[in-house]
């Protein structure tokens, strides 16, 4: 009996060992550059660009740790359809100390972009990631304020899991 105890108690630790996901929380500011063309269409304008900066992580928990830095690249279009602006951005934040990137996308229809002074706010979806960051999924709720046509400062609000 001790022996198929000590059998099943072995089994146990090398067959059944659960697996911990990775999760968590954390906030970041963020500051960036944009260049951006217009072009005038039949159904309204469509404005194309690319954002570059950086980025801290103010608090956090898991694998966000406070002061871990990023820099950021977005590819970003913004077509007016009926008066409004649908805003479609694609980014990718790398970590440079881990050696990690975490891929972000955005679709919003509220707010403005380019304008000084103009603001916005929505939902980024985290899509993956590489390194540390591999199969990370999550969301962040965020705001953007212009501080000129091409400068922005934002704050976000995260939570993912791997």
């Amino acid at each position: 009996m001790r022996r198929f105890i000590k059998f099943m108690s072995l089994v146990s630790v090398l067959f059944v060992s659960p697996t911990y996901a990775a999760e968590g929380t954390y906030e970041a500011m963020s500051m960036g550059e944009a260049a951006f063309n217009t072009i005038e269409t039949a159904d309204g304008s469509l404005m194309m660009g690319k954002a570059t900066g950086t980025g801290v992580i103010t608090t956090g928990t898991g694998l966000f740790k406070p002061n871990m830095t990023s820099e950021w690249t977005c590819l970003i279009s913004a077509l007016e359809e009926g008066g409004a602006k649908v805003i479609q951005a694609n980014c990718e934040l790398y970590y440079a100390d881990i050696d990690s990137t975490v891929f972000i996308e955005n679709k919003r229809k509220t707010g403005d972009i380019g304008s000084e002074n103009s603001k916005g706010a929505g939902l980024v979806k985290i899509t993956g990631g590489t390194g540390q960051f591999s199969g990370i999924s999550g969301s962040c709720d965020y705001s953007i304020q212009y501080i000129k046509v091409t400068k922005s400062v934002t704050k976000m609000s995260c939570s993912y899991s791997i």
